[in-house]
């Protein structure tokens, strides 16, 4: 069902993305192919499209998911890979036998865990899941969604480029929202970061254009054998402008609610989760919040550089200099609060502008 909340994991449950989707999973089988990157802002389908192109592909795959846990740490990364291989194991019986040459790792039935979580461990895991891979003629995937928070893990990035320079039965995928994030942990731009010079194949997930973002609600409704009006379809789409997560969550309470309550129960839920990302991007740069909230108070719609300079200006009351104001806006576009189009600057998500006007803006 369309109206399903959650990621989805079925083809049949993900609406559009035809193209994407045809490019993972040819990109997946295709040997030659080393690394994937997913990007696009929050909420329009990165994990949907990662999780039902991973079942489609019909190669082993481990996903490691950074939201896991909250707020993340360096031994995460042992239970995620411990949690995903051990499913694997489950699926492959052979892999079982692969893994318990590993020193360091301990197998109980099917769980795999790692009894010792140094580095070189984890490296030879790598190894053998590679090795293991390349006997079975079925290179094994290695899926990193949030990809850019896995930065925090002490040199992860070079365990990434080892992986992709040396263990040729592991193809990678990095999933990611914060896309300026994402170019800074794939080396983009720095010669010296371990992941630079590595080729990529890049999916890039846009928002709905509104004629697909009506089409997707109508399919939606339909699948529930319900028919609503076309003022309370444009109403949702010019709202919610072509945020697949949000066009999902208005057509789940709709089914049970209504329009209006729908309208209403997006539009709070949406607040709430934005503004706790919002604060939690505030909260590492508090002596420059309010300048961060005037900024993107001014990007409701598209505007260009110096106009959101002279309208911080005034709102301020004296002038920014050229290089605050230049950072401020790399950082919203980096960390996916905003999008630059062309030569001018916009909020990525309309939720944004519900969220801030209750946080002092």
């Amino acid at each position: 069902m369309y109206f399903k909340l959650g990621v989805k994991e079925r083809r049949e449950d993900f609406f559009n993305f035809e193209r994407e989707m045809e490019a993972l999973v040819r990109e997946l089988k295709r040997p030659e192919t080393r690394m994937i990157v997913i990007r696009g802002v929050r909420r329009t389908g990165k994990s949907s499209l990662l999780r039902v192109g991973l079942a489609d592909s019909g190669l082993p795959w481990l996903l490691l998911d950074a939201r896991a846990f909250g707020p993340f740490a360096p031994d995460h990364i042992y239970d995620l890979l411990s949690d995903s291989l051990s499913r694997l194991a489950e699926r492959y019986r052979t892999l079982k036998k692969v893994l318990g040459k590993v020193r360091g790792i301990s197998i109980s039935g099917i769980k795999v865990e790692f009894a010792s979580r140094e580095r070189p461990v984890l490296v030879n895991a790598l190894e053998k899941l590679s090795e293991w891979g390349k006997s079975t003629g079925k290179k094994v995937v290695l899926a990193l969604d949030e990809a850019q928070d896995f930065r925090f893990l002490p040199r992860f990035d070079g365990l990434l480029a080892h992986v992709y320079d040396y263990l040729d039965g592991i193809k990678l995928v990095l999933a990611g929202s914060e896309v300026g994030v994402l170019d800074q942990f794939l080396g983009r731009k720095k010669p010296r970061a371990s992941l630079f010079g590595r080729p990529y194949f890049e999916i890039k997930m846009e928002r709905l254009p509104r004629e697909r973002a009506e089409e997707f609600l109508r399919a939606g409704f339909e699948q529930a054998g319900r028919k609503v009006g076309e003022e309370e379809l444009s109403e949702a789409v010019g709202t919610f402008d072509g945020i697949v997560g949000w066009l999902t969550s208005y057509g789940y309470h709709a089914l049970r609610a209504g329009h209006g309550e729908a309208m209403a129960r997006t539009l709070q839920e949406g607040a709430a989760v934005v503004g706790g990302e919002l604060e939690s991007f505030l909260a590492q740069r508090s002596p420059a919040r309010v300048r961060y909230l005037f900024t993107l108070g001014m990007l409701a719609s598209p505007v260009s550089w110096s106009e959101v300079k002279r309208g911080l200006t005034a709102r301020l009351g004296r002038v920014i200099s050229d290089k605050q104001l230049s950072r401020y806006l790399a950082e919203l576009v980096d960390y996916g609060f905003a999008v630059k189009l062309d030569d001018k600057y916009a909020l990525a998500d309309p939720m944004i502008k519900v969220a801030i006007s209750g946080m002092g803006a």
